[in-house]
């Protein structure tokens, strides 16, 4: 049901509540005079579309083109536009675009939440229940973009009030341990005062597991491995989410109130709506061919016997992945992946050919493909509505990566892995319907902890975590420094073929990885910079 999201829609004017001025620091987000306190948080009404505002509002790390094209600044693929793959082109600074909106925008939301936290206290006849549980939703959100903030910069300024003009351009940073206790000892507070479960009306509000979850994913970050398996085995135990029995529903809109689906960004066609089925469909069926997976990806997606392309005697390198009819490869590929000659898109084969946008053609145009393949996920293959103005919701938190998480904690905590919790984590995962994979047997912890990083990268492709899980294991210079990446394989004589650059095994050349080790934490943007000269730049960007 979509029945919360049209009050969103009906909130936008809770937007006029910030002024945003580029000569005015960003941190200093008041209430417009029109909206004060006298004519507006005087009624349980007014709390519920103040509430619905700041879900609006709190879209900054949970929108769309954050969450599903992050993944297109790691080794999974690339987007056809630069600045959105800034990190892999070696573009980050502190003029970034992309950093000035997601710093911007983080303070924005976190001054929408400051406000409501300030006036809903005023509203006198309400359900003190009610009340609870929507100041916990509205600290939820901002702790969950403080704990965002705290993975890109480290430390950053911690406002809970809204400020004055003087104290938005004097207010320093606090440390990143600082950021990281105010999100635990937030979510800790908040997270009883959350139900376990809500009614349809209210789907796409905050539940009891996704500040679990957040925690969880904290206290992963800071290798507190012990204290976050505590925190993913809490949301197990509620017994409400479950591995849905299909996969690609989850992110084409056709089952967006799965119980699978812990906590997402909620959309509405025509009235809160994304532009995922423009930017991400195909050319050939009037998309704009944004996201383009690598061939690395393509091969980490294991054969049905459970075997790598390297060790498996089902793979063929002259079908790939259907042969004699039959898919031999991890379903998830063509439910992630339109594979060339097999995905098809409102009855129309997927063909894919770098710089083409038709079956025989070479002619470049701006919504060519890059690799040769093209995102599947997100998009719904039957959709003729307004590609510029569809209404996907994006999930944010899947019970599927409580389960992974839980069993790489227990890995790195040093538990002794046996049959029962792999059944419980990642044999859950491989084992829906739709996907039944081989069960995972392998017991001992370097070789799991090896299965487990492929089992996350094609499970959560496209869902923004790759880039900090490769982090998290030390693992992004390597993969993400100076790495040439293919796509789709051209040739089968690479050496005598010059119509595109190719590698030695024929695959179409698309570029080498430009990330750097040094850019993690991001620097401070520098328009901030020059409004408060109270900060100072990252340590590693001076």
């Amino acid at each position: 049901m979509k029945t919360y999201i049209k009050l969103i829609t009906a909130s936008l004017f809770i937007s006029f509540i910030f002024l945003t001025s580029c000569e005015e620091g960003i941190l200093d987000k008041q209430p417009l005079s029109q909206l004060s306190t006298e004519n507006f948080w005087t009624t349980p009404e007014d709390a519920e579309l103040a509430l619905a505002g700041v879900y609006n509002k709190a879209n900054t790390w949970s929108n769309a083109d954050h969450i599903c094209e992050f993944d297109d600044n790691t080794d999974n693929g690339i987007d056809r536009k630069p600045n959105q793959s800034f990190l892999i082109y070696g573009n980050l600074n502190p003029s970034s675009s992309e950093v000035k909106s997601l710093w911007n925008n983080s303070y924005e939301e976190i001054a929408g939440c400051n406000y409501f936290l300030e006036n809903i206290e005023t509203i006198e006849d309400m359900d003190s229940g009610t009340k609870a549980e929507m100041i916990a939703e509205v600290r939820f959100l901002r702790a969950f973009a403080y704990f965002n903030m705290s993975q890109y910069w480290g430390g950053v300024p911690l406002v809970t009030k809204l400020l004055t003009m003087e104290e938005s351009i004097t207010i320093n940073t606090s440390s990143k341990s600082d950021i990281v206790d105010f999100v635990l000892s937030e979510l800790e507070a908040i997270t009883n005062d959350l139900p376990v479960t809500r009614s349809s009306d209210q789907h796409g509000r905050i539940v009891r597991a996704a500040a679990l979850g957040v925690k969880g994913r904290l206290l992963m970050a800071e290798e507190r491995w012990g204290e976050a398996a505590t925190a993913f085995k809490a949301v197990i135990d509620l017994g409400v989410h479950e591995i849905d029995p299909l996969y690609s529903e989850l992110f084409n809109g056709k089952n967006e109130e799965s119980s699978e689906i812990i906590f997402s960004r909620k959309y509405l066609a025509g009235e809160i709506a994304n532009s995922t089925q423009l930017y991400y469909r195909p050319s050939v069926d009037g998309g704009w061919h944004h996201m383009n997976p690598f061939q690395s990806l393509v091969d980490a997606y294991l054969c049905t016997d459970g075997k790598t392309i390297e060790e498996s005697e089902l793979y063929d390198p002259q079908s790939p992945v259907v042969k004699d009819g039959v898919n031999y490869r991890d379903p998830r590929l063509l439910y992630t992946i339109f594979y060339p000659g097999i995905s098809t898109i409102n009855g129309r084969v997927y063909h894919g050919h770098p710089d083409s946008t038709s079956v025989v053609g070479d002619v470049f145009t701006y919504d060519a493909g890059m690799t040769g393949y093209c995102l599947q996920k997100y998009v719904d293959n039957e959709y003729t509505g307004d590609v510029y103005s569809s209404g996907v919701d994006i999930p944010i938190i899947r019970y599927a990566e409580i389960l992974l998480s839980y069993l790489e904690c227990k890995i790195n905590e040093g538990t002794t892995i046996d049959q029962s919790l792999l059944d419980l984590t990642i044999n859950a995962v491989r084992g829906r319907e739709a996907v039944q994979m081989p069960s995972v047997t392998e017991t001992d912890a370097t070789k799991l902890m090896e299965i487990l990083k492929r089992e996350r990268r094609v499970e959560l492709a496209w869902e923004g975590l790759r880039y900090w899980d490769l982090n998290r294991w030390g693992e992004a210079t390597d993969k993400l420094s100076d790495k040439p990446m293919y796509g789709i394989k051209l040739t089968d004589d690479p050496d005598n073929y010059d119509r595109f650059p190719v590698g030695p095994n024929g695959h179409y050349f698309v570029f080498s990885l430009q990330y750097s080790s040094t850019d993690l934490p991001w620097p401070f943007p520098q328009d901030e910079l020059d409004i408060n000269t109270t900060l100072t730049q990252k340590d590693n960007w001076k």
